[in-house]
């Protein structure tokens, strides 16, 4: 069990009464380039379409030796208004062959682990989905991102992209990485790297649950 005091959050998959929930995607697909092998998505340039029916990945990784324990989650808003988390905390890692169609497959402790952890989304069932929001936080050891060298890879059929996190400023225990919107033939995935830090009162997961309108209702956990 981990000393650190900063509050954690899991979460119960019913959204709560009233919550305000996304509006649903386009129709039509913008024009946004697709996504090519070791592309990356910049301030400049944050949008890059994926198509195909497989599946798609987003990787978490970052160099042994930081000492930091992160983690990678997905919230996700579906067609039918209801919504769901994965995420290490509360052992939430999902199902990719069933309901909510999206796995994480590891929690990687340490970072020693070459393969980090990967959330996994079938996009065979991407009319299911309003939008997911991919993001990290750290959960201990370590103040904030930086010098942790974290990047999130996205690949998918038609390719495959990376978004580094190396710009968090100081004390921000969790990032906003990307959103994916469905759209015709595909999704949509735009860079968000919006960071937030934790508080007493709210995790940075409750809070980036606040800025998105997901509506998912967080409790207080810890792990093993």
């Amino acid at each position: 069990m981990s000393n650190d005091e900063r509050p954690r959050a899991t979460i119960r998959l019913r959204p709560a009464p009233g919550a305000r929930q996304p509006a649903p995607p386009a129709r039509e697909a913008p024009r946004l380039p697709a996504a090519r092998p070791e592309a990356v998505l910049t301030r400049s340039a944050p949008h890059a379409r994926v198509t195909g029916r497989g599946v798609l990945q987003v990787n978490l990784n970052r160099p042994p030796g930081t000492g930091a324990d992160l983690d990678l989650g997905c919230m996700a808003a579906f067609t039918d208004g209801s919504c769901a988390a994965v995420q290490p905390l509360g052992n939430s890692f999902g199902s990719l062959s069933g309901w909510p169609y999206m796995e994480l497959d590891q929690d990687d402790r340490t970072g020693e682990s070459a393969d980090g952890e990967t959330v996994r989304v079938d996009l065979a069932r991407r009319e299911l989905f309003r939008r997911l929001l991919f993001h990290v936080y750290v959960y201990s050891g370590a103040v904030d991102f930086r010098s942790l060298g974290a990047t999130a890879t996205v690949t998918a059929p038609s390719g495959g992209f990376r978004i580094p996190l190396d710009d968090s400023p100081e004390g921000a225990t969790g990032c906003a990485v990307a959103l994916a919107t469905p759209v015709e033939g595909g999704l949509t995935v735009s860079r968000e790297v919006r960071w937030f830090t934790g508080t007493p009162r709210r995790s940075v997961q409750e809070q980036m649950d606040g800025a998105y309108g997901f509506g998912l209702t967080w409790v207080r956990t810890r792990k093993d």
